[in-house]
């Protein structure tokens, strides 16, 4: 008699999983379509191609995945040292080194467990901020194997392999050439949740307990990572409730959530939890009623709009990728929809509330907390789209909609290439050259997080703070010049060197700046 969950693999499916079973007799039946005498041959070569099963051949997925491995290192990895730190990974850096350490003063509007492995790979390869941006990147790659391994059992080969390409490969600007090549907290959050969902996902599909216990930890990291992945909890019951497993759902629940709680106290202990979490409730409770200056299409906004996510989001990812990935979610939904769509599209949902509708606050990494979401279901809606008669035409679509994603990825390939220090990081340098090797710069219409880590305590915006002798200017509109430092540029422009740093310009003048007697500045040879 035959057991009552046949192993998870991509050719044995859960044998009281109807859409899985649809889904295998739809791929029978459709692998090898019958070619009757004297009917005209339509659809050519790619037809002939997917009869023959070319698609399935060993040495062609082999070289595929290969290839993809190889992308995906360069797109990852790839002069991953080079590009600006920015002020928020300066500060994870930096309180993930101090952690690691036994001091927990820093940063502690944020949870731990992201800015503990960041001062971990500190330890390993050294202080600064490659070493965290390594290991960020490594999740990435982990999370591309995750996709795969998930949709490759659920779907097919190829679909996972579309969700690994599309996740490793397309852009995700927001920060550096890309988001998750920068030492930032949302991508390790991601992962985590990620691999957590995978984890109840094969233990529903397994009846392999230990799966339970596996994902509360995997989850535990994700919330202490970053807090926004709290409002995935309900997803965790979806799991058990989509496949009738009610017995599962009470025991596996006490056991998940159990293991949850447990672990988010072990992690947060080292800093004090009940201190930590409040301290953080009230940061973050500040910032959502007080808001967080933001520019948007070239308005500054104190409370962010609601779509404004959705804005970093296509302005991060590009127009034609979004496009396509828009369409093959859509396909996700509409072409014979299963379990897995439902799980997948819980988590997007919620998020998505969440981030448009509960925050008050949007910055342009925040969509980052939706993206796997939104490749998984495109890469299932792909495949389901292949399986569609007739499937050498729906075949021959999806991959070209895979392939309008990956030419999106292009010109993120070319700035990784060209990845250097820009801006304010050049700017101590050029002093230096200068003859300037100390004495305060003035900044202005740039977020202190741009410089503070490249010149401390010499950079100021306040002009009762002169004398200076420099001043950088930027293009942020949240922090206009004062006055009187645009009187200074109007009216002394003779006596300074004008020197453009990509988006900023130093202005460096032929004495020092000083204030004068009636508040304004002065240029004193």
């Amino acid at each position: 008699m035959p057991s009552r969950r046949a192993p998870w693999s991509p050719d044995r499916r859960s044998v009281d999983d109807p859409d899985a079973a649809r889904t295998l007799t739809d791929h029978r039946a459709t692998e090898v379509p019958v070619q009757h005498r004297g009917a005209p041959h339509r659809g050519g070569a790619v037809r002939r191609a997917l009869d023959r099963g070319v698609l399935d051949r060993v040495w062609l997925r082999v070289t595929a995945l290969v290839l993809l491995a190889v992308a995906a290192a360069y797109q990852c990895f790839w002069r991953i040292g080079a590009g600006n730190i920015g002020g928020d990974e300066a500060t994870y850096v930096k309180a993930g080194l101090a952690y690691v350490h036994g001091a927990f003063d820093q940063n502690r509007e944020h949870p731990p467990t992201a800015k503990y492995l960041f001062g971990l790979a500190q330890l390993v390869g050294g202080p600064g901020a490659v070493a965290p941006r390594v290991l960020v990147a490594s999740l990435v790659v982990l999370g591309a194997a995750v996709m795969f391994v998930w949709l490759r059992a659920e779907v097919g080969f190829w679909t996972g392999f579309a969700a690994a390409a599309l996740w490793t490969l397309t852009p995700r600007g927001g920060a550096g050439a890309r988001l998750d090549r920068v030492a930032l907290l949302d991508p390790v959050m991601v992962f985590f949740a990620l691999a957590a969902l995978f984890a109840i996902w094969v233990w529903i599909r397994t009846d392999r307990w230990w799966w339970v216990p596996v994902s509360a930890v995997l989850m535990a990291a994700s919330v202490t990572s970053k807090a926004s992945t709290l409002v995935l909890l309900p997803v965790f019951v979806l799991a058990p409730v989509l496949f009738g497993r009610w017995r599962a759902l009470v025991v596996g629940g006490a056991v998940w959530a159990a293991t949850f709680v447990v672990a988010v106290v072990a992690l947060y202990a080292p800093m004090g939890m009940r201190s930590a979490v409040q301290y953080m409730l009230t940061f973050q409770s500040g910032q959502n009623e007080h808001g967080h200056l933001i520019s948007i299409a070239g308005h500054t906004y104190q409370f962010a709009p609601w779509w404004a996510n959705w804005w970093f989001l296509l302005r991060g990812v590009g127009t034609p990728v979004v496009v396509v990935l828009a369409v093959a979610v859509v396909l996700a939904v509409v072409v014979r929809p299963g379990r897995l769509v439902v799980f997948l599209l819980a988590p997007l949902v919620l998020l998505v509330a969440f981030y448009s509708l509960a925050a008050e606050i949007a910055l342009p990494t925040y969509y980052a907390a939706w993206m796997p979401f939104i490749v998984m279901l495109a890469a299932v809606g792909l495949g389901q789209l292949s399986r569609v008669r007739p499937r050498w035409l729906t075949s021959s679509i999806a991959v070209v909609l895979v392939l309008v994603a990956l030419v999106g990825s292009i010109p993120t390939a070319r700035t990784i290439w060209e990845a250097r220090a820009t801006g304010v990081a050049r700017l101590l340098p050029l002093l230096r050259h200068e003859g300037i090797r100390d004495g305060q710069v003035f900044f202005g219409a740039i977020t202190p997080s741009d410089y503070d880590q490249y010149v401390g305590d010499r950079g100021v915006r306040d002009v009762v703070d002169a004398p200076f002798v420099a001043i950088v200017v930027g293009r942020d509109r949240r922090f206009p010049l004062p006055p009187e430092v645009q009187d200074l540029l109007t009216s002394e422009r003779s006596s300074f060197e004008r020197v453009r740093l990509d988006r900023v310009v130093a202005w460096i003048p032929d004495g020092e700046i000083v204030r004068t007697s009636d508040g304004g500045l002065t240029v004193r040879h």
